[in-house]
């Protein structure tokens, strides 16, 4: 069986997703006639399908793995029980976020995962955490509040979710009962970055949004979103939470960036996890496109499988899908919580008129899409040359213009255009449409396979929106993996972030390694504060 070994090996260096689940399942194949090897890959399987966003294919696994384990306890190490224990977890909250489980069913697997851990040697606290969900979902304050006291109350172990996950959950059900001051306490060692994970910090951020904006913590709110959405975009796990983003620029007057979420997110939608995420998606995206009606762009029109779906239109399709979910949830449930929850959103106001995302962003304007000029002869390759050669000599009129023909004779979406088009948005003084553009050529950047330039843009996004740590951890990487040039660049951008944050001694430090001195003038162009900028620059030694 060395062949399923070596399969095995492989798919634990892929990314979760199809192309894992995929090589796994033809692992599985193989090793049909080695009993203790299938089930090593079958656990595997289970995993993959549960990071891979497609967890309802996990039942079946999950299902032989314990019928197997069962006929032969004895058979298997401790390893195997641990793995199998671990994964009713999982199990057991996927079965409340399809409604075509009997809700029974979920507390039937409560009350066979805690006669199993107990079995086991291992405690309460996992499942205290399920039942406290489960009461959630339906409804019942009551129950979900007592559960949630068990769940604080009783010792963790080594069953219990992470130190980074277990907080997000109590974050979650603190400020669903109204208690936004006690969930962003809770939530400070992650939010600080010292208890992290596969999921963490972006989970917990996407929990905090609404109660940073309740409480009054505009800039911590703005930094949460722009920090876990970066994490998170164009993930098929994380239909759920694009749902709470979409949601807060809705509520906050970011309607402008909440539409660049949805059109870039909406093709995962009918790629949902889940029906709950799914419905939660809807239900945000609903709200958010009300919001732009209201403001008066109903004529807008979205790109949804290759058409343009006319915004009204779409809403309504949207509404009556979370609707129709929540619904059947509620009618699964015996409760009408899902259908309030859903409605108190599709009615919810704004909290703030305007909220920035980045230092004195101003409230950006709606796109509206003007007709294109005929284009010249030239070509996308030339028309790309030209823009970029116009780029460098400062003639900003003509790479525009370049650029506009390079789109209108069909030139694919590019991460240098779209860079210098952030580029542009800075010096024009709108910071949050850089941003914008910046997580686009980053993501366009990925899709090519430049990292270097990808992660030099992720630089330039922490620069602008005052994100040390992720100009550190862009710095890092070109570190380890950039040119000369690259590297210099990288240590002028990470004196920048230090110095903003009132770091000196860490900015001087930085500049001294880096061959530009660049400080000033970035500084007076990302950050006006050129006092702060000739502070800095006279602390470096020869720099006076």
């Amino acid at each position: 069986m060395a062949d399923v070994e070596e399969m095995l090996d492989q798919a634990r260096e892929m990314p979760y997703g199809e192309a894992r689940s995929i090589l796994l399942e033809q692992a599985l194949k193989a090793a049909a006639h080695d009993r203790e090897l299938a089930f090593e890959v079958r656990l595997e399987l289970t995993e993959a399908y549960q990071y891979g966003a497609e967890p309802a294919k996990s039942f079946a696994t999950f299902s032989r793995s314990v019928a197997e384990y069962d006929a032969d306890p004895g058979r298997w190490s401790d390893w195997h029980t641990y793995s199998l224990l671990w994964q009713f977890k999982w199990i057991a909250s996927d079965m409340r976020r399809f409604p075509e489980i009997p809700l029974q069913r979920a507390y039937d697997a409560l009350e066979e995962m805690e006669r199993r851990y107990t079995q086991a040697g291992y405690g309460s606290h996992a499942v205290h955490t399920q039942r406290t969900y489960v009461a959630e979902h339906v409804g019942d304050r009551a129950a979900a509040d007592e559960w949630f006291h068990r769940w604080q109350t009783t010792p963790r172990d080594d069953m219990s979710d992470c130190e980074g996950c277990d907080p997000s959950g109590k974050v979650w059900h603190l400020a669903w009962m109204g208690r936004d001051e006690e969930a962003i306490e809770l939530a400070a060692p992650v939010v600080a970055g010292h208890l992290t994970c596969h999921v963490q910090p972006q989970g917990i951020l996407s929990n905090l949004l609404l109660p940073y904006v309740r409480t009054g913590r505009l800039e911590a709110a703005a930094a949460a979103h722009l920090r876990a959405y970066r994490l998170v975009q164009g993930d098929a796990n994380y239909v759920d939470d694009f749902g709470d983003h979409m949601e807060f620029c809705a509520l906050t007057g970011n309607e402008t960036r909440g539409l660049e979420i949805l059109q870039r997110e909406l093709p995962l939608l009918d790629r949902s996890p889940t029906p709950s995420d799914r419905m939660h998606f809807a239900g945000c995206a609903a709200l958010l496109l009300r919001r732009l009606e209201h403001l008066g762009h109903g004529g807008l029109t979205v790109r949804r499988d290759g058409n343009d779906v006319p915004l009204d239109r779409l809403r309504a399709e949207l509404e009556s899908d979370a609707r129709d979910l929540a619904a059947r949830f509620d009618a699964r449930n015996g409760t009408g919580e899902q259908t309030r929850r859903l409605e108190a959103r599709l009615a919810a106001e704004p909290l703030v008129e305007h909220l920035p995302l980045t230092p004195h962003a101003r409230r950006v304007a709606i796109p509206v899409t003007q007709p294109v000029a005929p284009p010249p002869a030239a070509g996308p390759a030339e028309l790309l040359d030209l823009a970029e050669e116009a780029w460098r000599r400062s003639d900003l009129d003509a790479a525009f213009a370049a650029w506009e023909r390079y789109d209108a004779v069909g030139g694919e979406a590019n991460g240098r255009r779209t860079d210098a088009l952030g580029l542009a948005a800075v010096l024009e003084g709108e910071p949050e449409e850089a941003v914008r553009l910046w997580e686009r050529a980053a993501e366009l950047h990925g899709q090519a396979g430049d990292e270097v330039r990808r992660q030099i843009t992720l630089g330039r996004i922490g620069l602008l929106t005052q994100d040390v740590a992720l100009v550190e951890e862009t710095h890092r990487w070109l570190l380890a993996h950039g040119d000369e040039s690259r590297r210099s660049g990288s240590l002028s951008r990470l004196a920048q972030a230090y110095a903003g944050a009132g770091r000196t001694e860490e900015a001087v430090a930085a500049l001294q390694g880096a061959k530009e001195g660049t400080l000033l003038s970035l500084l007076a162009q990302l950050q006006a504060d050129e006092p702060v900028a000739v502070e800095t620059a006279r602390a470096v030694p020869g720099r006076r």
